[in-house]
């Protein structure tokens, strides 16, 4: 089977340093690892995608076109209607509510148009979380082809420490308990949260070490909050070489703002849980269907440090407790792969129609 696997967004581009581009690159290499002959096609330019999309049907044929969702990109859905092939629209954001709330939204009313002739032509639509889903149906999708899949991880890449591991000695001192961070620290990750809790904790005598890697002015937040002795930091790591830095991590600590938007599904999540760190999750979007309080991470009230830091020395008290949840995380993040994503695309479209 031939896929093309289309990105229409300009801004990624394959290897930035971006989460985008990471799931743009695993779930092209996931359809190839299910056997499928991908064709990667990075192109804004809609007449060039309808040309390069006609050139790869006259020489071998395409099957299957996976898209990811580009506000106002209707030449690769109208291309595939027009032809009977299926296309499957990968959605990761409510980017038209986005555009119109940080940038004013002048052309509105013309994304919505096109967008409705992508969504209502696609054969499945597979959203990130439950509100980018509703987002999808509102402009076209229909609701029985529309499924909601969290981001998936590499569990080839993304695996739990090895007694003794170089890295974590690297990183961490010896008889410490470390609270990880990994990615391009934003606004919305309420890192204030975070660095407040450390300090609590630090306060009450837990062995806490914070391991902050890639980018951000973590130091704002942490100065004279948490002393450098407690702290390492880790410039920028590419993606297929942070996996042993992420399995250094006892714990995960999300700490997104209460009015944080709900439609997000975070990389840094499936990762750390694949690695057996034990996310530490505020109630927010669909957070709570990508773990399960007590079984593969701690829950608490989102924006409530007193409830942060009890579930952190609940989890640096409680060997046993941590132990069961390492375990329950890595369970968990192996049914969440990129491979078992793809694997469902095709068992939806391709597969169920006979093709090998």
């Amino acid at each position: 089977m031939r896929i093309v696997c289309l990105n229409q967004d300009a801004g990624i581009a394959p290897g930035r340093k971006k989460g985008a581009a990471v799931h743009l690159a695993a779930m092209r290499e996931a359809f190839a690892v299910q056997g499928a002959a991908v064709v990667a096609l990075d192109e804004a330019d809609e007449s060039k995608v309808e040309e390069r999309l006609g050139a790869l049907a006259a020489d071998g044929g395409i099957e299957l076109v996976y898209e990811r969702y580009a506000l106002g990109k209707a030449g690769g859905a109208r291309w595939c209607q027009a032809r009977g092939i299926p296309l499957v629209v990968e959605v990761n954001a409510p980017l038209a509510e986005e555009e119109t709330r940080y940038r004013g939204g002048a052309e509105a009313a013309a994304w919505g148009a096109r967008d409705h002739e992508l969504f209502s032509a696609a054969a499945l639509v597979v959203a990130v979380s439950s509100e980018v889903a509703r987002y999808a149906v509102e402009r076209g999708a229909r609701p029985e082809r529309t499924h909601v899949r969290a981001n998936g991880v590499d569990t080839a890449r993304f695996r739990p420490r090895a007694s003794g591991d170089p890295v974590r000695a690297k990183l961490v001192p010896e008889g410490r308990f470390a609270l990880g961070f990994h990615g391009r620290l934003r606004p919305w990750h309420g890192f204030g949260l975070f660095a407040r809790a450390a300090e609590r904790l630090l306060a009450a005598g837990a062995p806490v070490h914070l391991v902050l890697i890639g980018e951000g002015e973590f130091e704002r937040e942490l100065e004279g909050r948490v002393p450098a002795e407690r702290i390492t930091r880790v410039p920028w790591v590419e993606h297929h070489e942070i996996g042993p830095y992420v399995a250094s991590f006892d714990v995960l600590p999300l700490t997104y703002d209460p009015d944080a938007p709900c439609y997000f599904s975070p990389l840094k999540l499936a990762e750390a849980m694949a690695c057996g760190a034990v996310p530490v999750l505020p109630r927010l979007g669909d957070l709570e269907h990508a773990a399960r309080h007590e079984v593969d991470a701690l829950f608490y009230p989102a924006g409530d440090l007193s409830e942060l830091v009890a579930a952190i020395r609940t989890l640096v008290d409680d060997r046993r407790l941590y132990t069961r949840l390492s375990t329950g995380a890595v369970t968990s993040a192996q049914a969440k792969s990129w491979n078992a994503i793809a694997a469902f695309v095709l068992a939806e479209t391709i597969r169920p129609r006979g093709h090998a």
